[in-house]
């Protein structure tokens, strides 16, 4: 019979988390059961991004979730905002637990003010950010290098950040060093980047971790050609809970994972990310990136952050718009941005033909990710 556990806004008759840590008669004694799938048996249920569609639940196995025993020892004190049913949030509770480090909780959502703050109170060693959290960080007053003395390591995954604010967060952690990574909740980290030389990779593969680029017929590409991202773990995925029909579709018979990223791989067999295949704009005939957009308008010192949807016109298809916050109080006009874009992206075909929408706010997930059909919705209510 499954137990229930209430972490906040506790409900009278459920029992809290906290009852757990109450001591009870003979708990020296406790041995934990056998697993009775070994390694392959379902340890959480966990929601996916769901950054372009409905979240689906993951089923993750224990073999999965210890691959994580990275990154730290049990002389760090960790910190991410991100909640516990998702990926990142669960391995940082188990990374406490399994290597006896500390670890800050907070149920406050992020601002930089309060993620400097936390860092500089209790000593922070290792933090993991979404790329918009660290983009508000170097554009925020108490986020020092002082303040930021103690970081050994930031990890940076879920999408991508300008050469500027790369630059710039470099600068913020002197005595720490920043570290890309390429995951999944389905398939858990499968690649990773500490290497200063190739900013804008996800890095090489982790050991055992086998990859494919395709195109579209499902054959293998060449270095640096953009094609689908393949990926086999070799561990068990249990698949998404109750979704049969979704789990078939995401992992073909030969047990490779189809990730729905697009991306390749260069000489040195460093990965890139490229974008997720669903976002792939096309306008007149001509496919490319949002995210190429947005990194070029990440450049603005003025902008804090932007998403780029495909907005669609019965002539041309998907014309591009983008979705801006503006750093505070800063001065931009939507005809600067789309001049920016113009000297930077030449082709027509990469123009922001759907204009500019000016927000306070992205439309974001519980750990930072920009939802793209709410941000398409500003130009559908425009």
């Amino acid at each position: 019979k499954p137990l229930f556990y209430t972490l906040t806004n506790h409900t009278e008759g459920v029992a809290k988390v906290e009852d757990l840590l109450d001591p009870i008669p003979n708990e020296n004694l406790y041995k934990p059961e056998p697993l009775v799938l070994g390694g392959e048996q379902t340890v959480a249920i966990l929601c996916s991004s769901g950054t372009t569609g409905v979240p689906k639940c993951v089923c993750m196995s224990n073999y999965i979730l210890n691959c994580e025993q990275i990154f730290v020892n049990s002389e760090d004190i960790i910190f991410t905002n991100s909640c516990l049913d998702w990926m990142t949030g669960l391995y940082f509770t188990f990374l406490s637990a399994s290597t006896s480090c500390k670890r800050v909780i907070t149920n406050k959502p992020f601002t930089p003010e309060y993620m400097t703050a936390l860092v500089k109170k209790y000593k922070i060693s290792f933090i993991s950010a979404a790329p918009r959290h660290v983009s508000a960080l170097i554009a925020c007053p108490a986020a020092t290098t002082d303040n930021f003395s103690s970081i050994r390591s930031c990890l940076v995954g879920g999408g991508c950040i300008s050469l500027t604010t790369l630059q710039k967060l470099k600068g913020l952690f002197k005595n720490g060093k920043l570290i890309f990574g390429y995951g999944m909740t389905e398939t858990s980290h499968m690649a990773m980047n500490p290497d200063d030389q190739y900013p804008t990779s996800v890095g090489k593969l982790f050991f055992g971790v086998k990859m494919r680029i395709v195109d579209e017929a499902g054959n293998n590409l060449p270095p640096n050609e953009v094609g689908e991202v393949y990926i086999n773990t070799g561990h068990v995925w249990n698949g998404y809970y109750g979704n049969p029909i979704e789990t078939k579709r995401y992992r073909d018979s030969d047990g490779w994972f189809h990730t729905g990223d697009m991306g390749y791989f260069d000489e040195n067999n460093m990965l890139y990310i490229v974008d997720r295949k669903k976002d792939i704009i096309k306008y007149q005939g001509m496919q490319y990136w949002p995210s190429e957009i947005e990194q070029v308008i990440s450049e603005l010192p003025e902008v804090e952050e932007v998403c780029v949807v495909g907005v669609y016109d019965e002539r041309h298809g998907d014309a591009a718009g983008a979705v801006v916050v503006l750093r505070q109080s800063a001065k931009l006009t939507k005809e600067q941005v789309k001049d920016h874009v113009r000297r930077r992206l030449p082709l027509d075909h990469k123009q922001l033909h759907a204009g500019v929408i000016f927000v306070d706010r992205l439309p974001q997930n519980n750990n930072g990710k920009s939802l793209k059909k709410d941000a398409q919705a500003f130009f559908e209510n425009n």
